[in-house]
């Protein structure tokens, strides 16, 4: 039987399914859980521990996946036979060492996969796995799943106000993919408009094809539309990304009214629109195209798993013979594996509950970190409240060295990140602060060690 005392800590700031392995690969390495071991199960270990199985499922997967525990079929779960890594004296003799107690703490943009439906996701499997399994391994249609295009569809009806077939929907591997298959397929003699600062890989896959961009810089009322529109403009128009805030209706319009007037498109990134904290989810800016200029890239990664590797694009009409020439060869489809299974969740209405189960979540943790920055200085930085997201961007006077603050925060644990790198002239000074994959109990004692590592740094400075 694992020590129970050292496998949870009411203190600790990280997430509880990462306690529990860590717990466990410790007493793994120095030798008290010996080789052969078996463990208790997955519900036995929850009960005794007060979690819900799903963490203990989490953590026990991580264990099998690294090679410290072996899933056994029909006989449960046992310790592989590991040389212990390092002495009991040597474990005693470090804990009392002053270290954070796992790395990657508020990394901003990052969903807690404790939020995961675990269960209702492996039940929707296995029936498909017994009623369809051909739709596990084979897809006939390189736009991706039918009943899946069709659950889609449904969906950006009912939250972001499209009216679309699924005829109109690609499945793609990840908003990314997605994005970047838009932008191939659209841009033409290198011409492109993007905001600043904004979406990282996207300035990437510009600048690697050697694209001219027409940079749209953002403030505080959101970007404004260029003296001359170009063919295509990819905007975030309902939180934007990185800084936050939501496009102006009448901006919107004018972004629309522009792209019609000169045969250009519109690309809308709407990669984390469902996590408003105030009022209902903004009505995307594709459910304003009267004109069929606008191309709608979502994603499953924020809203469900990361690890599934699916987006989709919602086509105007207009453009659906286009990529399907396009897409032709198979290996521009997504993966097949779950896009069934995720048709089928989402028609059993669990992917519209579990929408709604992370909003309430993450609202509480976005509302515990605002009350938290709320209490630093001013001399440390200034954000906005947008009640919206999965990141905080906290902006710094010019005085302050952003690289110097991010380098000391990742040397304390925490997997902050800085506004410069979004944006291409560097000036933007910033960081991007994450909350989701925190409990809001433990948010005001992960905001104070943050602060108090900035603070250092200022001090040092001056």
């Amino acid at each position: 039987m694992p020590d129970l005392a050292r496998l949870l800590s009411p203190s600790a700031a990280a997430p509880r399914y990462l306690q529990i392995s860590a717990g466990l690969r410790a007493q793994m390495t120095e030798g008290s859980l010996s080789a052969g071991r078996r463990l208790p199960a997955s519900r036995a270990l929850a009960q005794d521990l007060g979690v819900a199985r799903s963490t203990v499922v989490l953590a026990y997967d991580q264990l099998v996946a690294e090679g410290y525990l072996e899933s056994r079929r029909g006989s449960g779960i046992y310790v592989c036979d590991i040389a212990p890594l390092t002495t009991p004296m040597a474990v005693a003799a470090t804990a009392t060492a002053v270290v954070p107690a796992i790395s990657g703490l508020l990394a901003p943009g990052t969903p807690d996969p404790e939020v995961f439906p675990v269960q209702p996701w492996a039940k929707i499997i296995a029936r498909v796995a017994r009623m369809a399994p051909k739709a596990l391994v084979h897809l006939d249609d390189p736009f991706g799943d039918p009943e899946l295009r069709q659950q889609i569809a449904a969906y950006a009806g009912r939250w972001r106000g499209i009216t679309a077939t699924a005829d109109q929907v690609l499945v793609t591997s990840g908003a990314s993919a997605g994005l970047e298959l838009a932008l191939a397929l659209l841009v033409r003699e290198g011409q492109l408009a993007l905001e600043a600062p904004g979406y990282v890989p996207t300035q990437m896959f510009a600048a690697a094809r050697g694209w001219q961009v027409n940079w749209m810089p953002v403030t505080a009322s959101g970007v404004q539309l260029p003296p001359h529109p170009s063919p295509v403009t990819v905007l975030t128009p309902s939180h934007q990304f990185p800084l936050g805030g939501s496009l102006p209706i009448a901006m919107r319009q004018a972004f629309l009214k522009a792209a019609a007037g000169c045969g250009g498109w519109i690309v809308e990134d709407d990669f984390d629109s469902e996590f408003r904290y105030a009022g209902q989810p903004l009505a995307a800016m594709a459910a304003l195209d009267h004109d069929g200029r606008c191309i709608y890239v979502g994603t499953f990664s924020k809203t469900f798993s990361h690890a599934l590797r699916l987006g989709y694009l919602i086509l105007p009409p207009g453009l659906v013979d286009r990529f399907r020439a396009a897409l032709r060869h198979p290996t521009s489809s997504a993966a097949v594996t779950a896009q069934r299974p995720l048709a089928d969740f989402m028609a059993s209405g669990q992917y519209d509950r579990h929408i709604r189960r992370a909003r309430r979540l993450y609202a509480q943790r976005y509302g515990a970190a605002v009350k938290a920055l709320e209490g630093w200085p001013a001399e440390l930085g200034q954000f906005r409240r947008h009640e919206a997201g999965m990141q905080i961007a906290l902006h710094l006077d010019q005085a302050q060295d952003e690289q110097t603050l991010v380098t000391a925060a990742n040397a304390a644990g925490f997997a902050i990140r800085g506004l410069s790198g979004c944006d291409p002239s560097g000036q933007a000074q910033g960081l991007l602060i994450g909350f989701c994959q925190s409990q809001p109990e433990d948010i005001a004692g992960q905001y104070d060690a943050l602060r108090a590592v900035l603070q250092g740094c200022k001090n040092s400075a001056d």
